[in-house]
């Protein structure tokens, strides 16, 4: 059975938990050898050893998405020689669904990723997060500074610590809740795209987007509660962090990550005018070319080291009474 959240890599070795699968084995390449590792019974990953051996590039996913949504990144990375790492959060994709509540608060998820990053972390690490997935990367990069070289955020929100609405459709019982599925997935194609067309349903029954059950939905939406992550929080980030943004969002709107571009020490604000929320699905080229060339650009300076603040909790698990937003304390991340 599976107890954890499943991930996929391209490059290093196995995790100990994983089988050599021969027959399912991928059709041999010229350029560079490659190997199919089976993790958790059941997600399978091409490894392959390239160009880029002291960088990991970690891919984390918003409620409701699987690993599967950054396929176009995962392949064209993974094909330059970088390493990637992307899980699927518990109760999403491969991963095992708890039916606790518990399973899917903030603090349990943060614990999650800590777990797979020092377990492939290497010397440069580059995070990637997507809604939901960016706050899980802001945790990271402000517990291991040392470690994080770069972040990408995209379609991430403001820098507002978070709270669950006390006025919500998923506050509604789960029973509720599967039965307006229908209508939750035709909302969420709306907002989450900036096409509806064929195309675009077609990417959203591919890639498992909002495919998780009534109850880790609402599990998670009511488990988005880290009052740590407000302004002073994001503004202790010390590494450089590309903000993609797409212009049609209409779950996270551009002023919000414009404010964290205000905030952060380092950062760099791109605006895709053809994407919404899903924009690394809509525009997989772009979204690609920004990543690389951000990942091989360099700063002339180091930043600043990061100054130690003695009121910051050290692990997920911590929580703090009386930390308060700065901003708007309603603030979830919607996928």
């Amino acid at each position: 059975g599976k107890d954890g959240p499943s991930e996929t890599g391209a490059g290093g070795e196995a995790p100990a938990a994983g089988q050599t699968d021969q027959s399912q084995q991928p059709r041999k390449r010229r350029r560079k050898p490659k190997r199919t590792v089976v993790i958790d019974c059941e997600r399978k990953i091409s490894a392959c050893k390239g160009t880029h051996a002291d960088v990991a590039l970690f891919f984390i996913h918003g409620v409701g998405g699987s690993l599967d949504i950054w396929g176009s990144q995962l392949d064209f990375f993974s094909r330059l020689g970088y390493e990637v790492i992307a899980p699927d959060l518990a109760g999403h994709g491969a991963s095992s669904a708890p039916q606790i509540a518990a399973a899917y608060t903030f603090y349990a998820l943060a614990e999650d990723m800590r777990l797979i990053f020092k377990r492939y972390a290497r010397k440069r690490n580059i995070l990637i997060g997507h809604s939901y997935g960016v706050s899980f990367c802001t945790f990271l990069a402000h517990e291991y500074p040392e470690q994080i070289h770069k972040m990408v955020m995209i379609n991430g929100g403001g820098p507002t610590a978070l709270e669950p609405s006390l006025c919500s459709i998923f506050n509604l019982p789960t029973c509720v809740l599967h039965c307006l599925s229908p209508l939750l997935a035709w909302s969420f194609l709306k907002a989450g795209f900036a096409r509806q067309g064929a195309k675009e349903k077609q990417l959203l029954k591919d890639n498992n987007a909002f495919n998780v059950s009534s109850f880790v939905l609402r599990a998670m939406m009511s488990g988005q509660y880290w009052p740590e992550g407000d302004e002073i929080y994001h503004a202790e980030l010390t590494v450089p962090i590309l903000l993609v943004h797409g212009m049609h969002d209409k779950f996270v709107p551009v002023e919000e990550d414009q404010r964290m571009a205000e905030i952060l020490l380092m950062a760099f604000l791109k605006v895709l005018e053809d994407g919404s929320h899903m924009v690394m699905m809509e525009c997989p080229e772009s979204v690609n070319t920004l990543l690389h060339e951000f990942f091989l650009w360099e700063p002339a300076t180091p930043p600043p080291p990061k100054k130690e603040s003695k009121t910051r909790p050290e692990t997920a698990k911590a929580q703090s009474d009386n930390t308060k937003a700065t901003s708007d304390p309603s603030k979830v991340r919607p996928a």
